[in-house]
């Protein structure tokens, strides 16, 4: 769910590959460990191992030539410095990315800003923490900012993708609009600059929310404080054998007329197999932001309240006040140490589609259809998948305003993410070739019906897949030009490869405006 947080790195043969030996990049560790001692770690220090198992999948546990882990804006720009003159390669992780022994692994560990504001309406916030970690620090003030649905996610990486919240049914994407005020980053020279909607680096500003990694290092959000109470939330598990009833469920919630649609209420619907599944198992997280679920709301579907068709397990709908800090806690211990997605292999892709009868039914029997006859989860150790719908509603997508990606169809829509979770590396490239077989059939059948629509979520998105294409051309366009004036070198597109990168995309294959 989660793809920015959990984007790893991967390199390519080329040009930049060719310029780069293990001369540089080990004369670039050694200038940072006599420089910041402390704060640069060799394959042989203590906490080395610690800090490269940081990211979501055992997929991008790698071995970097040394981690650099700095405390401040000042000495990642000293860093920055220091690549671009040795023309290291290097990755900067907010708990999602690392790199082999070819570069330098900086770890936002250190950057850990967590402060609110005086009036409390400004929380600092440091990518280095995760968004169980801001909830956390939240609880108890009846405030919450637009973050992450799951605790493990890292801050930055939702942000700079886009980020779909909980809240977002309301007020859109997390990134959009003025839900932060405010990026102190590092650019590709070292110089540090606070980019905000008004001063000299509005465009900055607007780059960063949603851009991606392409145009300057962040080292501090500041996010706008909203009142938040305490949420209700259930887990709800319906079993198998429900699938009408499930996705009709789904099209009403993200179809919803404006007179139907409740902003204060969110799901996450998912169809889940594992091995010896004959047929899905479907679940859902439902969230209410209020003290009440109103009956006859399409949310209430969720919750048995309206007498549907199909009925969750052991009470597991029941809607109970659950503050977010809880909730995060829970949702992150699956991936720490001793949790159970702890050392998996973990793969997200997404689609997009219309929110239509139509278009789900193809998008969940294509592909449990293709999974059941390949016999993956029965041969491959450790095997999970979910199908999350990602439902959008008309409301979540026209307030989701003044970003990169504003330019979306504005109507209800789809953004279904195929998750994949397993043990062995010897099975990445079988899992690797069904996913993509998958999306060219999915897509294909929704094109046909005129289902399929150009926009990809960028946090669920798969290495490969054309992120920026889907902005629209005027959006790519500006984000290419942004980019070559804070970048010209190409330092956070050549030196800093993994991730999506602007430059890569073709404004002439883009859709829209």
């Amino acid at each position: 769910m989660l793809a920015i947080l959990v984007t790893s790195i991967c390199f390519f043969a080329g040009k930049i590959l060719a310029l780069q030996g293990s001369s540089n990049v080990t004369d670039t560790c050694d200038t940072l460990k006599s420089t910041f001692a402390n704060n640069t770690l060799l394959p042989s220090d203590h906490g080395y191992a610690n800090e490269t198992q940081i990211p979501w999948s055992a997929a991008a546990w790698q071995q970097p030539a040394c981690i650099f882990l700095p405390e401040n804006a000042e000495q990642l720009s000293q860093a920055v410095r220091l690549f671009r003159r040795t023309s290291a390669l290097f990755a900067m992780r907010g708990d999602a990315a690392n790199i082999d022994s070819r570069g330098v692994l900086i770890s936002s560990t250190n950057l850990n800003t967590l402060e609110l504001s005086r009036d409390n309406q400004t929380m600092a916030v440091g990518p280095g923490m995760r968004w169980g970690d801001v909830y956390n620090h939240l609880n108890g003030t009846d405030l919450t900012v637009i973050g992450g649905r799951i605790g493990s996610v890292g801050v930055a990486g939702l942000l700079l993708g886009g980020g779909v919240a909980f809240y977002s049914y309301n007020i859109g994407l997390a990134s959009s609009g003025d839900k932060i005020r405010a990026y102190e980053c590092v650019l590709a020279n070292g110089s540090i600059v606070l980019a905000n909607a008004t001063n000299q680096h509005s465009d900055l500003y607007w780059a960063l929310k949603g851009g991606g990694n392409s145009f300057a290092l962040v080292t501090r959000f500041d996010l706008k404080t909203f009142y938040g109470p305490t949420p209700l939330i259930a887990e709800a598990s319906y079993g198998p054998g429900i699938r009408d009833a499930f996705l009709k469920s789904i099209i009403d919630f993200a179809a919803a007329s404006d007179t139907d649609v409740d902003p204060y209420a969110a799901i996450t619907p998912l169809a889940r197999w594992e091995a010896n599944y004959t047929s899905p198992k479907y679940l859902s997280t439902v969230i209410y932001n209020g003290t009440e679920v109103p009956p006859n709301t399409p949310l209430a579907a969720f919750t048995n309240e309206t007498g549907t068709t199909f009925h969750a397990a052991d009470g597991s709908n029941k809607m109970r006040p659950v503050p977010l800090a809880t909730y995060g806690a829970l949702t992150r211990a699956q991936f720490e140490p001793g949790g159970a997605s702890f050392g998996m292999r973990q793969k997200f892709h997404v689609i997009s589609a219309k929110a239509t009868m139509e278009a789900i039914a193809i998008i969940h029997d294509t592909y449990f259809s293709a999974l059941q006859c390949s016999g993956l989860a029965n041969r491959v150790e450790g095997w999970l998948s979910d199908l999350a719908f990602n439902p959008m509603t008309k409301r979540s997508i026209e307030t989701s305003v003044d970003a990169p990606y504003s330019h979306m169809p504005k109507e209800a829509a789809l953004w279904p993410e195929f998750s994949v979770t397993w043990k062995h590396e010897k099975d990445d490239l079988e899992i690797d070739a069904f996913i993509e077989r998958i999306d060219d059939e999915i897509t294909r059948k929704l094109r046909a019906v005129n289902a399929s629509l150009p926009f990809l979520y960028m946090n669920d998105a798969d290495q490969g897949q054309n992120i920026f294409e889907g902005y629209g051309r005027e959006s790519l366009r500006r984000l290419r030009e942004i980019r070559g004036k804070y970048d010209p070198d190409r330092v956070f597109t050549d030196l800093m490869p993994g991730g999506y990168k602007v430059a890569h995309s073709w404004p002439c294959l883009s859709g829209g405006e």
